[in-house]
């Protein structure tokens, strides 16, 4: 059994390897050694060391984010094989994303990290992300999967997500960007250097109207504002005897918008897809959060580099909305069926009263604090032993995180199209506090002899929960010790085209107070495949994951009532498999660029053995209608997607087209009462005109063709993916 004396002995040896390597890598010529930047916030770093790796990674570079503007990470994500995005909000508030198949919802089962540091709001005792950064504040996003993603957890049975904020390294600038639409957004940054300093300050704020309209013609809004302080000092220009560096970092974000978790009917989606129903008109999210970190940089020798950050992030949120009916009548079918003899889809609709105390709604406040906080310390170091050139990753984090719950719920009847609540009906219906304490090492050993890359990594945590009912109940804590290994392989066969394989495990932790029979998610995955760069870029990437165990979470946006939120089902057997390709070329003449894009996954994700369901994110869980059957499928992940995009480039001109198509998905996995997600395609332009050196208009239209299309049923009937919007702005620099 892996234990922690185990783990600080591999600590042990991970130091005295280091020392070694700083003794051995003493000949090795500076060209070999030295790095083209620092690593502390990269994991890929580049398109062209993407090119190389022996695992599938994808870099999306700055430019690439310039050309369409998104601020919504689901635009983003969609251009990149292998990445599932189930949409919800249509601004890209709170994505679900997933990886090569593993469930997108919250984003549970992808390591999130910003700057190379997890940013979710608690990523071991609640890792659903309801704190995602501002895409309008990101340079560059890394996507990597298999064994690439080996050293970062907790939860990477999938692959991984680095955002990289705007670098200090970059050139001085002062900049602002103003656009107006459908919504209105503001950004401007600064960035300088004087002597050994450098900083960055950007300052984001949006707002505007949500998509979907109560039928009084009223809309709700929403506002996001988000600030980034980064400050470097560069110690071997102030005279310090080897390259040194710190950094330190500061952010804040805010959000206040009317979003709810309620859909409408399968009619009324027919009828007017952005309708929105009289139960949900007090629902309203409002959070805040604010993260503080210092990394400190030491490269003692050309060839060995470690970065030191200590880190503290914290969140408040709440979230007023509709959560049931005082006697848990069952609406949910009934939006989701439209079959509904108890006549209640007029009464959230506002288009009957409440006759009785049992049809009552239940509003309620979902009030929780977080913070995840902790050190982490990463060396790479590069040496020669005979013809082998190693480039070793060495690394270790102590993390500590905690999301405590104070949920509650009050009543309200229907009245005359409004919510009449009831005094005094105020109660708890969640008060837990859930701790995670970890401690993991990782050690990954790149070593290139020839035309062969061979890639050989390991992770190995030591987690502690703790779950605190803070009702008089006794504590629960839990121990969980896990080994990810992982070894890949990249094979030169010319100059421009490489063969890659690769072998991992990979997890998902069970969390703070579950029950002792859930099953941490457990999967071997495997990859091969080839990439190509010359004539055009080519990747074709097969994949396949074998679960021994898949896991579901319990979550109030995926259907589950508040007293179960949190809780773990296991799911037994699953396999997912598929195959990832993009092409990518730019054909020029004259002064005429052609960008043209075509990317594809194919994918089968399903269940291999046959169990009795407890997880309504799955379906059904009463008894007789719960069996989970073999081939039954994992619930929104289309079998096939496309990302197409094209474009015309002319010296200060440019004009790009972005179509996305997804193929059907399953709502759920059971078949009795499965709903189908029909497939749907979505066409986005942006055109922009450089009217001096400094200076850049654009225009953006995404949903070019204004398609209506349903991307959810959870958790509460018919949800759609967001409209036709415009929106036109300038970008100077001065």
């Amino acid at each position: 059994m892996i234990n922690k004396k185990l783990i600080l002995g591999l600590i042990s040896t991970i130091y005295l390897c280091e020392i070694h390597a700083q003794v051995s890598s003493a000949n090795l010529s500076t060209s070999q050694a030295t790095q083209e930047k620092s690593d502390t916030v990269y994991v890929i770093g580049s398109k062209e060391k993407a090119f190389y790796m022996p695992g599938s990674a994808h870099f999306i570079d700055s430019e690439e984010l310039e050309k369409f503007k998104y601020n919504d990470i689901n635009r983003v994500l969609d251009k990149v094989p292998g990445v599932y995005i189930q949409e919800e909000d249509g601004q890209g508030l709170r994505p679900n994303i997933g990886l090569r198949g593993a469930h997108p919802h919250r984003s549970k089962k992808v390591t999130l990290m910003e700057d190379g540091i997890l940013v979710g709001p608690a990523p071991y005792a609640a890792p659903a992300a309801y704190y995602f950064p501002s895409t309008s504040r990101l340079s560059t996003i890394e996507v990597f999967k298999g064994p690439s993603s080996v050293q970062y957890g907790p939860n990477s049975v999938g692959g991984a997500l680095n955002m990289v904020t705007t670098p200090l390294e970059a050139a001085p600038v002062n900049q602002i960007e103003v656009s107006s639409g459908d919504w209105t957004q503001l950004q401007a940054m600064t960035r300088g250097r004087s002597g050994a300093n450098s900083w960055v300050l950007q300052v984001h704020q949006k707002q505007g109207e949500l998509q979907k309209r109560f039928r009084n013609g009223s809309e709700p809004t929403f506002e996001q504002n988000d600030l980034l302080l980064k400050w470097g000092y560069d110690l071997a220009k102030s005279g310090a005897a080897l390259g040194q560096k710190i950094e330190a970092k500061l952010s804040y974000a805010t959000e206040d918008s009317g979003e709810t978790y309620l859909g409408v009917s399968p009619s009324d989606f027919n009828q007017s897809a952005f309708t929105r129903y009289e139960a949900s008109r007090d629902d309203q999210i409002q959070w805040k959060r604010w993260g503080a970190q210092i990394n400190y940089e030491i490269k003692p020798t050309s060839a060995v580099t470690t970065n030191t950050t200590v880190y503290h992030h914290q969140m408040h949120r709440n979230w007023n909305k509709f959560n049931d009916f005082a006697n848990y009548q069952d609406f949910r079918n009934a939006l989701r069926t439209g079959q509904d003899p108890n006549n209640l889809i007029p009464l959230l609709a506002g288009e009957r009263n409440s006759v009785d105390s049992g049809e009552a709604l239940r509003i309620g406040a979902n009030d929780r604090f977080y913070f995840s906080q902790g050190i982490q310390s990463k060396t790479d170091i590069e040496f020669l032993t005979g013809n082998w050139f190693h480039k070793l990753q060495l690394g270790v984090r102590f993390h500590r995180d905690q999301v405590e719950r104070n949920h509650s719920e009050k009543m309200a009847q229907m009245q005359n199209g409004s919510l009449d609540y009831t005094e005094g009906s105020f109660s708890y219906t969640n008060k837990t506090r859930d701790t995670a304490e970890a401690l993991a090492v990782f050690v990954k050993d790149e070593v290139t002899t020839g035309n062969l890359t061979t890639s050989i990594g390991a992770r190995i945590e030591s987690v502690r929960n703790e779950r605190n009912p803070r009702n008089g109940d006794d504590k629960i804590n839990t121990q969980e010790n896990v080994f990810v290994p992982g070894v890949g392989f990249n094979y030169s066969i010319t100059e421009n085209i490489v063969a890659l394989a690769g072998l991992n495990k990979g997890v998902t932790l069970v969390g703070p107070g579950q029950d002792p029979s859930i099953q941490p998610e457990e999967a071997i995955n495997y990859e091969a495949g080839f990439r190509v760069n010359k004539p055009f870029n080519l990747e074709a990437i097969a994949f396949y994951s074998d679960y021994k165990n898949i896991k579901g979470t319990c979550s109030f946006s995926a259907g589950c009532r508040d007293s179960s939120v949190g809780e773990e089902f296991n799911g037994g057997e699953a396999e997912i498999y598929g195959l990832e390709s993009m092409l990518t070329h730019e054909f020029n003449y004259k002064k005429i660029k052609l960008p043209v894009r075509v990317g594809h996954t194919f994918t089968v994700a399903r269940f291999k053995e046959q169990t009795r369901n407890s997880n309504p994110e799955w379906g059904p869980i009463e008894e007789g209608r719960n069996l989970i059957r073999v081939n039954d499928p994992l619930p929104y992940v289309p079998q096939n997607q496309f990302n197409i995009g094209t474009g015309l480039h002319v010296e200060k001109f440019s004009a790009d087209l972005n179509l996305i198509w997804k193929d059907d998905m399953a709502d759920q996995a059971i078949v009795e009462g499965r709903k189908i997600i029909p497939s749907y395609a979505v066409i986005d332009m942006a055109f922009a005109y450089k009217y001096s050196d400094k200076g850049r208009a654009f225009l953006r239209v995404n949903n070019i063709l204004d398609n209506t299309y349903l991307v959810s049923y959870r958790p509460f009937g018919a949800r759609p993916g967001a409209p036709r919007t415009i929106m036109a702005g300038f970008n100077q620099n001065f």
